[in-house]
């Protein structure tokens, strides 16, 4: 572990800019996942050299994201990598700094398939080798850019990659119901991108300034204030300790004092297909309302404990201001096991509001998907869901544990039954959801409304890393049973 923390605000030109705003002006978007062929490993390095051009200016840092309102940025990049990625390329963790189990062994593996219960026999890509009929992904690339602007991104060439290209939901932004402007929609129709932690030394320059959204949001704001090592390697997190930083070969020797994964983030990566047809149909034969419920929100983004006029317009810190214990202990206006209260319970998992909130904050998410569509044989009937990106410091204690004890928890919030209704375990015999009310509650009888296409952990390196990895040469083979080797095998 370093011994101390850098200052996060000299640092800024290190981070990659998607750490500090989701790019809600540019509203195209696109995930290339990337799988470097045999004996291809410097022409990719080349590519990623050639993206790192600073006459391109396509990898945003968070210091450039701060200027971007007198300096408009029309196209930005983030790179990312799986652990089989940074292998292939020539970047091995060092036996005194490894990098942690869950990202070697890979959402993909075994191991992890059973302790996020997925089934990703049947996913199209992951981020493990050796599996048939499905691509191991080495390297992500996300792209946002203005609309119907001519991209300066070089295609990745496919005698280098094998390429696999998630496509822009092109109805996702839209203004309905008298927006005062476009909107992120995910594709049941709802408001999305709302609820989001704000970095302590990092704020978001999407929305409103950050002197407004405290105005807004009142004293329930610093719920939302998340200490920058939750998110950024290498500074203090919740629990006031310095998050590891695992190193790799040959980075001290050009960066002495420093390591590797300083100012990087993981990312939990989720391809997300949504049964539109099907949610529909469960709007049908109940009510929006019910629908409402299961999300934990109105589609307009309004929490469902407002109590002013349904439709009203208000600004995203003061619909994200709102808490359970005191106000909705029972669930009666947010159902204990609706998505949003599994994937952020805010202050109710605590004995009193503050440790509540505290609790909350140990395992927060830093969302930065985005929707997407693939056109199908059947024109009426294309594939659309949400590429899910989430930006994390330590899988374990915040996305396999949402995962694992809030989203697919049979007894969350005191329920014994039933999991998250939107996004839990596929393909159960009787999924159920209660709503609570007096006198009796109500159970809605569930179809799957989601499915899983594909998944995988990746390292989001900091700039200066990113341009190691571009440069960097394969090292010797190891020698089998060194201590270097053994090491990653925890």
């Amino acid at each position: 572990m370093l011994k101390s923390a850098p200052v996060l605000s000299e640092q800024l030109g290190d981070i990659q800019g998607m750490l500090k705003s989701g790019y809600g002006w540019l509203k195209t978007s696109r995930f290339w996942l990337l799988t470097v062929r045999d004996g291809r490993e410097d022409q990719a390095r080349a590519w990623l050299k050639e993206l790192l051009k600073p006459e391109l200016d396509l990898i945003v840092s968070a210091e450039r994201v701060g200027e971007a309102k007198t300096k408009r940025i029309d196209e930005a990049l983030a790179i990312a990598f799986s652990h089989a990625g940074l292998v292939k390329l020539g970047c091995e963790d060092t036996g005194a700094h490894p990098f942690p189990t869950p990202f070697c062994s890979g959402m993909g593996s075994r191991l992890r398939e059973s302790l996020l219960n997925d089934s990703p026999r049947q996913w199209r890509w992951s981020d493990v080798e050796g599996c048939l009929d499905r691509q191991a992904v080495h390297i992500l690339v996300a792209q946002w850019s203005l609309r119907d602007a001519t991209t300066r991104m070089p295609d990745p060439d496919p005698e280098v990659f094998q390429i696999n290209k998630v496509e822009n939901n092109p109805y996702s932004f839209a203004k309905r119901n008298d927006d005062p402007e476009e909107r992120l929609r995910e594709p049941f129709g709802f408001r999305d991108g709302i609820a989001q932690p704000v970095i302590l030394g990092l704020r978001d320059v999407d929305g409103e300034s950050d002197k407004a959204a405290r105005l807004h949001a009142g004293p329930l704001y610093e719920d939302r204030v998340v200490s920058p090592g939750e998110f950024i390697l290498g500074y203090r997190n919740e629990y006031d300790e310095l998050t590891y930083c695992p190193d790799v070969e040959r980075w001290a020797q050009l960066h002495p004092g420093s390591r590797f994964t300083l100012n990087g983030s993981y990312l939990a990566v989720r391809q997300i297909e949504q049964y539109v047809n099907a949610f529909k149909e469960l709007e049908d034969a109940n009510d929006v309302s019910v629908c409402e419920k299961m999300i934990g929100r109105r589609k307009n983004g309004l929490p469902l404990s407002w109590k002013g006029n349904p439709d009203d317009q208000i600004p995203d810190s003061t619909a994200d201001a709102f808490r359970y214990q005191v106000d909705d202990a029972n669930g009666f206006m947010c159902p204990k096991g609706s998505h949003i209260r599994r994937m952020n319970p805010r202050d109710s998992l605590g004995s009193d509001v503050p440790s509540g909130v505290k609790a909350s904050k140990l395992h927060r998410l830093l969302r930065r998907g985005r929707p997407y569509l693939e056109e199908t044989a059947d024109k009426d009937e294309p594939r659309q869901g949400i590429f899910f990106i989430a930006c994390n410091a330590d899988f374990e204690r915040q996305f396999e544990f949402i995962h694992q004890r809030w989203m697919r928890n049979f007894r969350f919030g005191a329920l014994h039954h039933e999991d998250d209704p939107i996004v839990g375990v596929p393909q159960q015999p009787s999924k159920t959801f209660t709503i609570p009310a007096l006198p009796s509650g109500r159970e809605v009888s569930l179809k799957d409304l989601t499915g899983t296409l594909g998944g995988g952990y990746f390292f989001l390196p900091g700039i200066k890393a990113l341009n190691f990895i571009a440069e960097s040469m394969r090292p010797a083979p190891r020698v089998a049973g060194s201590s270097a080797e053994t090491a990653t095998v925890r």
